[in-house]
């Protein structure tokens, strides 16, 4: 090959290198973490959202049948809640992650029989777990949409300390705005989500620490 043609492929290499290190580069620049504080975890009249809502986002998830089920069961306030990595948000404001309920110290024999009933795990340490895959969107609060504490919700089902829960944001900034949460309170309702209107409540979380 003469030496001008390899110089010009030297070049087209170079070039396109240079294109995909720029695109690697923006690709890792377009995901921002946060932080988001919860007070509260909610779940929906009809059993099919788990809600948690933030001071600026709501996310609304859809309700694993186990978890609905572990939420309203007898062990409900023996159950302590982790999340296990952090949370994220792409295109769309598709949200997911991963969330395990496990069994308190102090849960009794019928509590863990429960449990496996309900298809729970156990380490080799003796921790009974369940971990869920939660999927769903993230929402902008609409304005004047007060938080779970602000609405007066009971001690039992406000945590004692804000969860921080980190998430990992690569929704665009201007796409993110345009999606207004669906929730909304109503004096002497609570919060409700629209169309159809289905009332949150907020969880019996003594067992729920952060």
């Amino acid at each position: 090959m003469p030496q001008a043609a390899r110089w010009r492929v030297t070049r087209v290499l170079a070039s396109l290198l240079s294109a995909a290190l720029a695109a690697a580069a923006a690709g890792c620049a377009s995901t921002k973490p946060y932080t988001e504080s919860v007070s509260a975890l909610m779940v929906s009249s009809d059993s099919k959202t788990f809600a948690v809502l933030g001071p600026k986002y709501h996310y609304l998830f859809e309700m694993p049948p186990a978890m609905a089920q572990s939420l309203t069961s007898d062990f409900r306030t023996r159950l302590t809640a982790v999340v296990l990595r952090d949370f994220h948000v792409g295109a769309g404001g598709h949200a997911w992650g991963y969330v395990r309920l496990q069994l308190t110290d102090d849960a009794t024999d019928r509590d863990r029989q429960q449990a496996y009933a309900m298809h729970y795990q156990t380490t080799k340490e003796g921790l009974v777990y369940y971990t869920f895959h939660l999927e769903g969107k993230r929402y902008v609060a609409q304005l004047g949409t007060p938080s779970p504490a602000q609405a007066g919700l009971g001690r039992q089902t406000v945590l004692d300390k804000p969860y921080l829960i980190t998430v990992q944001d690569s929704q665009g900034s201007a796409e993110a705005m345009k999606l207004l949460s669906p929730v909304t309170f109503l004096a002497g309702t609570g919060f409700v989500v629209a169309n159809p209107a289905v009332v949150l409540f907020a969880l019996p979380v003594a067992g729920l620490k952060p």
